[in-house]
């Protein structure tokens, strides 16, 4: 049996549109919450959730699914060991507090035991919550953005160094989501996006991970 450990309640400075979409977004979790995941491997994913092996940082792998409520304005984060037994249960409605804002109640739910310590469990759930939501805050404001500037921010370019010293222009923002592209070219000219990991060819704009197009790269200051 399930039982409740802790509460928390969080305001974010962006809409419920994009707390629910960032919760659907599995393939971030190794990269923008790396100090919790080490891998994911997605089993099924549809507009109404998803299912995935992670693999904790330590080594630890499991289950995780996502479900959204019907209304589309909360949702269920369960875990569960390699033998199927749910370990961890959190619940998110999520409330518009405002142009941009939006409250989030989260519940944290763990298997009643002998000896469970209801107050330790819901404190680590309330720390590990905290510093996600404080992570994933950014990428929502960004995407945000991304979504009201539109093609405007995807033709912005910066200007970056190669290994042989050449300088090459690339965009601002990655062309998957439209968040900052703030990585530098490692030694064989790659860019490793930080928000998803997909890996660019500085050169060319090719998506060396093939998840999508890329981009043109022209010339040095020119514009797609």
């Amino acid at each position: 049996m399930m039982i409740e450990v802790g509460q928390l309640v969080r305001e974010v400075r962006a809409s419920a549109v994009r707390v629910i979409e960032d919760e659907l977004d599995w393939e971030h979790l190794p990269h923008v919450h790396a100090f919790a995941f080490e891998s994911i491997a997605l089993n099924h994913a549809d507009r109404n959730g998803w299912d995935a092996r992670v693999v904790l940082r330590g080594g630890q792998a499991l289950r995780m699914t996502v479900t959204l409520d019907a209304d589309r304005l909360g949702y269920c984060n369960r875990t569960f060991d390699e033998e199927g037994y749910e370990i961890g249960r959190t619940t998110c409605r999520t409330l518009p507090a405002g142009d941009e804002r939006t409250t989030m109640r989260l519940r944290f739910f763990v298997p009643d035991h002998p000896g469970l310590d209801i107050a330790a469990a819901g404190e680590f759930y309330a720390t590990l919550w905290n510093q996600l939501i404080d992570e994933d805050e950014p990428k929502m404001i960004h995407r945000a953005r991304a979504l009201k500037e539109g093609a405007k921010l995807h033709k912005s370019r910066r200007q970056v160094a190669l290994a042989d010293g050449s300088i090459i222009d690339v965009p601002l923002a990655c062309p998957h989501q439209g968040l900052p592209l703030d990585c530098e070219p490692d030694a064989h000219g790659v860019m490793i996006c930080p928000w998803h990991g997909y890996r660019f060819d500085a050169r060319t704009g090719q998506c060396l991970s093939g998840q999508i197009s890329g981009w043109t790269n022209r010339a040095a200051g020119a514009l797609d």
